[in-house]
């Protein structure tokens, strides 16, 4: 099938092989422009009617193919990070993460709820170790990029994990990116300054970042190579400018209190 448009953020309307227009839920809320674009090739998946309580759409826009790229395949599927994440986890994929467990999917601490959580005991309920998960799909050159818009959720999670840390808690983040043609990690501060520093501030604290990306299949996923994480890029990139509203490009001075 091939995309026709994107009506809102949630929501694209694809060509199907035989010719006819139909509506597509696109689970990801992300800009995603040099992704979702008119003309790309994807793949759907249909829906259920046991699993369509509460929707409009039967359905779902789960890959669309790399732009200018002979062969290959991007998940724009947000939804896929944490079943993927679950499974690492449970199999010990990630060997610095594995002695904390045992996990537990969907953990509230405080204010946020993480994707991951190790709970304490009855007599130290105070969480063993958080971890939090963001998909990426954005990529300038071989460098993958996270968030492709503003996030206050994710500058959040970024601020409250920081000082877990560092009142002597164990914290992660672990950016999972969804595609397999990039071979480093960079928060993006052109686009979201708040997110840059906050994870900045994270890692100082004690914070641990990873990144690994994941190799995109007509029929599912393969688990990938760990990427390095570096710091972050401020400035947006020649192919990633048409994208970017007016932004600080520098980083700005932490405040202080």
């Amino acid at each position: 099938m091939r995309l026709v448009d994107r009506p809102n953020r949630f929501l694209v309307r694809v060509r199907l092989a035989d010719g006819r227009i139909r509506p597509a839920h696109l689970p990801n809320p992300g800009r995603l422009r040099e992704l979702v674009r008119p003309g790309a090739r994807g793949h759907v998946t249909r829906i259920a009617p046991a699993h369509r309580e509460g929707r409009k759409t039967t359905l779902t826009l789960i890959n669309v193919e790399r732009p200018r790229a002979a062969t290959g395949w991007v998940s724009v599927d947000s939804l896929l990070a944490r079943p993927v994440v679950d499974r690492a986890l449970a199999e010990g994929r990630i060997a610095s993460l594995a002695s904390w467990g045992p996990w537990r999917s969907e953990f509230r601490w405080g204010s946020c709820r993480f994707d991951h959580g190790v709970p304490g005991s009855a007599s130290h309920p105070i969480p063993r170790a958080l971890l939090e998960v963001k998909s990426s799909n954005l990529r300038e050159g071989r460098t993958a990029l996270f968030p492709d818009a503003p996030t206050t959720r994710g500058a959040h999670h970024a601020e409250v994990l920081g000082e877990f840390a560092r009142q002597g808690g164990r914290a992660a983040v672990l950016f999972l990116i969804q595609r397999s043609d990039t071979d480093e990690f960079r928060p993006y501060g052109a686009m979201d300054p708040r997110f840059a520093h906050a994870l900045e501030k994270a890692r100082s604290n004690g914070v641990l970042l990873f990144a690994w990306d994941l190799r995109i299949l007509a029929d599912g996923v393969q688990w990938g190579k760990r990427l390095p994480v570096r710091a972050a890029r401020w400035d947006p990139g020649p192919d990633l400018t048409n994208g970017l509203k007016a932004r600080p490009v520098v980083p700005e001075a932490p405040r202080t209190s």
